[in-house]
């Protein structure tokens, strides 16, 4: 078992031994942050947390807060903010059961689409990971007279960071007039000019058919997931989606630091550039290790190596010389996990040479 003994960053103490890090997912570095620091805890003038759910008292400035810096930060009407962006699935599903019958899934998604899609009691049909073609083919052969499509997938899959292919998965999506659902935790933030994640990457705006959740806990630094939408769909997902009406919301201390956090990320364009380039230099020099490293601006590299226990050596052979990275079985990763770095842009060029001049040496 690993000990986190410090806030993520660039360095971070772990078990007892600070290493330079590349895992987690604290891309802009601000999870120790001391203006994101410094409002959670002015935020504890209100308690610990509201204490009642949201259809009752407990609304408070800290979460208000948190939805209006939301609909301003990716120019929308609304948006709606809960405790956990493991709640993106079912959001998107109940929020917009009423639009669809059938849910076509990405057969990589993560485990919080496929549960969201299960809870909102819909069929769900998986098609070929990042394959437009097999969802064509999927939706023309699952579809019953005057039935409505719903297509779930991840903006970035959070094991590989490969971009779903959204422009394709629309085209085969337009001749059944369905839904796109989007839960980009992994390319908000990160992608798109304005850090507004995979639709503004592709150049495609949200609207009533095409709707995207995302996480406050990675890119900004906090905790949460949430919804930026048309105030309608915004309306329903608060009178209609059990999860919010009866239950607690994130902890006011907690949307306070959030909230701080989409100020910063707003304010400072800069750390994108700096996060690409540091990508950009991460992938190079994997490439020239001879590892599979994609040429996109996602910060997310992971690959494979002979075995499970192979993999479980160069991770501890890393982290005896004061790196880590991560070793892992998660969504869309094959039997055995995968190794997968991280890159943030507060790393600096010496720390990412440094990780790849010693995994060279222990390949």
């Amino acid at each position: 078992m690993f000990l986190m003994g410090s806030a993520p960053g660039p360095e971070t103490v772990i078990n007892g031994k600070r290493c330079l890090y590349f895992g987690g997912t604290g891309y802009f570095g601000l999870h120790g942050h001391p203006a994101v620091i410094r409002a959670g805890i002015a935020a504890f003038r209100h308690g610990t947390h509201a204490a009642t759910t949201r259809s009752g008292f407990g609304n408070n400035s800290a979460l208000l807060d948190v939805e209006r810096k939301l609909a301003a930060f990716f120019g929308t009407a609304e948006a709606v903010y809960y405790a956990s962006g493991y709640l993106n699935g079912l959001f998107l599903a109940q929020g917009h059961a009423r639009a669809f019958d059938v849910a076509f899934v990405d057969e990589a998604a993560h485990y919080s689409i496929r549960d969201g899609v299960a809870a909102a009691g819909k069929r769900a049909v998986g098609y070929k990971h990042l394959d437009p073609a097999d969802l064509g083919r999927k939706l023309k052969g699952s579809l019953g007279r005057g039935w409505s499509p719903a297509v779930f997938t991840d903006g970035v899959f959070p094991t590989f960071g490969e971009i779903a292919p959204l422009p394709d998965l629309l085209e085969a999506l337009r001749p059944y007039g369905g839904i796109l659902c989007l839960d980009d935790a992994h390319g908000v933030g990160v992608l798109g000019e304005n850090g507004r994640g995979t639709l503004e990457h592709f150049g495609i705006a949200p609207s009533l058919k095409i709707s995207m959740a995302g996480t406050l806990s990675k890119a900004f630094g906090g905790h949460g997931g949430f919804i930026p939408g048309p105030a309608s769909l915004i309306r329903r997902i608060r009178r209609e989606v059990g999860a919010y009406a009866g239950s607690m919301p994130a902890p006011t201390p907690i949307a306070a630091a959030s909230a701080k956090g989409i100020d910063l990320v707003a304010s400072h364009p800069e750390w994108r550039a700096a996060l690409r380039a540091n990508v950009r230099r991460a992938k190079a020099g994997l490439r020239k290790l001879g590892l599979a490293a994609d040429d996109t601006p996602v910060p997310v590299i992971a690959w494979t190596l002979g075995s499970a226990a192979e993999m479980k050596r160069v991770q501890r052979a890393l982290l005896d010389r004061g790196i880590a990275v991560a070793c892992l079985k998660y969504a869309g990763a094959p039997a055995g996990g995968v190794l997968r770095v991280t890159i943030f842009s507060t790393h600096t060029p010496d720390d990412i040479d440094r990780l790849i001049d010693e995994l060279g040496r222990i390949l």
